[in-house]
């Protein structure tokens, strides 16, 4: 027993415990692992229907309750009992009769030992010995979650035992103190909630990927599960994850996700698909996802800035002259109506027109028509009422002898009939002496008018 005792307690983590009675009979239990190798084989010969045991190392320990009997082990064999959650009762008592076996060889001996080996490393799969999932109250499926959870608490167990090197900060570290991701890749703790820390301040969390080098390109960038960030991150920071989370699939999705209107409220909310625009949040608030206000029924949104709006309007379908997008165009027209937003494009497009020819043209003196002059002399004819007037002091000119107001030196335009007028870029064929004198034969000509 004392080498027993001496093996089980070099892990914390096995079970092996006896006690002595008044009599000196010695009872007790232990807690037997079988090797991966025979653990891989039974899964493989097992038939356990459609079971996923992609992820499952290790099975659930075989437990020996034992006595041992007075004349133990001269000539009587120990009294055990098996138990297991994952092997059938006939099972059980296959491996029962390969103990007798060991006993019947080596009658004599403490066979506690041999009767672990055997468990652990010689049980053979057979049709007999199959592993049997659910029983006892649980479904398959269930003991199957049994089955993984041990498993991963061995795991956790062996790695918290290592000692890991963190490629953030180089240091080699207790298993206690990090992380292994599902990439593999270890980390310290503290190294890694600060890695957190920093994208999530920052609402990057597109990024919140494994830090090693081997997963930071985009074919080979593995995301932090959410099992692992809730042992990273607090609760706030979590609660801020799973905003952004929302906030991005309703920005990315916007025709069938909006983000809840209603003001400290972070749920993502899914249109509804019987009634346009409408979106009904599970907090009670029913808003539209056009103009994020209380539903309004089938009236139109309210503008606030129809100036603004017929902008944004317009800058849509420019757009889409460019480049083909037509995204924008359609989410105004769908929240306002197509023939609306044509309506009012036109609307404004007429205003702005308007004030352009307000601020860069003069008025008719006569018929009040807005002339802007492109280029030329300031001797202005209207083209709808053929009235002459100057288009420096909208004075009126005698149709017969225009240039008289030019040429008379107590008129405020005197000497300015080319005033204001703008240079023309010459080209690299013109020629000067010939526009000289074309110039000069049009100031003749205007003089003797």
């Amino acid at each position: 027993m004392e080498a027993l005792t001496a093996v089980y307690t070099l892990d914390s983590s096995d079970v092996f415990t006896y006690s002595t009675n008044t009599s000196g009979i010695i009872s007790g239990l232990i807690d037997v692992e079988v090797d991966a190798n025979v653990c891989r084989q039974l899964i493989e010969a097992s038939d356990t229907g459609n079971v996923n045991w992609q992820h499952v190392e290790c099975l659930p320990p075989i437990r020996i309750e034992f006595t041992l009997p007075a004349t133990y082990p001269i000539s009587a064999p120990p009294q055990t009992l098996l138990s297991c959650s994952w092997l059938p009762d006939a099972a059980l008592d296959i491996v029962q009769h390969g103990l007798l076996d060991i006993w019947a060889a080596e009658q004599g001996m403490c066979v506690l030992g041999s009767f672990i080996d055997y468990i652990q490393h010689d049980i053979q799969p057979s049709s007999e010995i199959q592993i049997r999932l659910g029983g006892d109250g649980l479904t398959a499926e269930s003991h199957m979650t049994r089955i993984c959870a041990y498993g991963s608490a061995k795991k956790q167990l062996y790695f918290e035992s290592q000692t890991h090197i963190c490629p953030i900060c180089m240091e080699e570290q207790s298993g206690r103190h990090c992380i292994q991701l599902s990439c593999t890749h270890v980390f310290c703790l503290e190294c890694l909630r600060g890695y957190l820390d920093v994208l999530i301040r920052e609402g990057n969390i597109l990024r919140m990927i494994c830090p090693h080098a081997d997963c930071q390109a985009p074919d080979t960038a593995t995301a932090i599960s959410d099992s692992e960030l809730a042992k990273l991150v607090s609760n706030e920071q979590m609660t801020r994850i799973r905003r952004l989370r929302n906030q991005r699939r309703a920005e990315t999705d916007s025709t069938n996700f909006a983000m809840c209107a209603r003001t400290g409220c972070d749920l993502v909310v899914k249109n509804d698909t019987q009634v346009d625009r409408l979106c009904v949040c599970e907090c009670g608030f029913t808003f539209c996802r056009m103009c994020r206000c209380t539903w309004h029924g089938v009236n139109r949104c309210a503008i606030k800035d129809v100036r603004e709006l017929v902008e944004k309007y317009r800058q849509a379908c420019m757009d889409e002259a460019e480049d083909g997008s037509s995204k924008e165009r359609k989410y105004l027209e769908q929240r306002h109506g197509k023939a609306f937003m044509r309506q009012y494009r036109r609307y404004i497009e007429e205003a702005l027109s308007l004030e352009y020819i307000e601020a860069n043209s003069v008025q008719c003196p006569k018929c009040k028509q807005g002339i802007n002059k492109i280029f030329g002399c300031n001797h202005m004819t209207c083209s709808r009422c053929n009235t002459h007037f100057c288009y420096l002091c909208g004075s009126l000119l005698d149709s017969s002898h225009p240039m008289a107001h030019f040429n008379n030196s107590k008129s405020r335009c005197y000497a300015k009939l080319m005033e204001n007028v703008e240079q023309v870029v010459e080209p690299e064929n013109y020629d000067a002496v010939e526009a000289d004198q074309a110039e000069a034969n049009l100031l003749i000509r205007l003089a003797l008018e």
